[in-house]
């Protein structure tokens, strides 16, 4: 049988990032597999972001080739930093190279709060500040408040790698303490583990958690019309 029967996803990464790709094969639903391709990211900061979005459709033509139903670009900050509206963009812009759909993280995580209903989100994330300031700036315009933000400062793209998801439940646990009114906690980078403590830091805190590796695979599957729920992922695989 063909690995991949129900879905082939193709998913673009940084280079230097294998803990995302290995988080989703980890709980993949039978039937689903997953094509990757990579792209290089200088630094996580504007410039080098730039760099990593320069090399977006050369990465789709490649995940074209192995005939993926869909394509995600993961790296949040390559959409945020350009504004709301910049991930419709750039799915367009894939869709036109390969005739493929595509989704892009950022967007995945936002949709994700809006499915848990969430208003006022605690932000935890491996970025700077200056990254932190775009990444508030594009959820505000995406209707969201900002309880509280709290960063790693990692600007080499590696030193992500060396964070265990216990760095996560602790960051996004501290953003949480930190916001006078929360009603969900948002995690993002796909390089950041946090499959393992979503359920703690949920139970620990009373409020649903988003991260990026758990929203964008469930809006790669429900876009792809694949209602599979996955247990121990938290509260989102319970409201669609």
């Amino acid at each position: 049988m063909m690995l991949g029967w129900r879905a082939r996803i193709g998913q673009m990464r940084p280079a230097t990032a294998i803990e995302g790709a290995e988080e989703w094969r980890t709980v993949a639903p039978v039937g689903v597999a997953f094509a990757d391709a990579r792209t290089i990211v200088p630094q996580v900061n504007e410039e080098g972001l730039k760099v990593m979005m320069s090399q977006v459709l050369e990465a789709a033509r490649q995940l074209a080739t192995a005939k993926v139903d869909l394509i995600v670009q993961c790296g949040a900050p390559g959409t945020f930093l350009r504004g709301k509206g910049h991930d419709e963009e750039v799915c367009a812009q894939i869709k036109e190279a390969t005739g493929i759909p595509a989704i892009t993280m950022m967007a995945a995580q936002m949709d994700a709060l809006k499915a848990l209903g969430a208003k006022n989100i605690a932000v935890a994330t491996v970025y700077s500040d200056e990254v932190n300031a775009k990444m508030a700036t594009y959820m505000e315009a995406c209707g969201f408040s900002i309880a509280s933000m709290k960063g790693l400062q990692i600007l080499d793209p590696f030193d992500a790698s060396v964070h265990d998801a216990d760095s996560a439940y602790r960051l996004g646990r501290d953003a949480f303490r930190a916001a006078d009114t929360a009603d969900a906690i948002l995690i993002s980078c796909g390089t950041y583990r946090t499959f393992e403590i979503l359920p703690y830091l949920e139970m620990d805190t009373g409020v649903p958690v988003v991260s990026s590796n758990q929203a964008t695979l469930w809006r790669a599957l429900r876009t792809l019309g694949l209602p599979d729920v996955i247990p121990n992922l938290g509260k989102l695989w319970s409201v669609a």
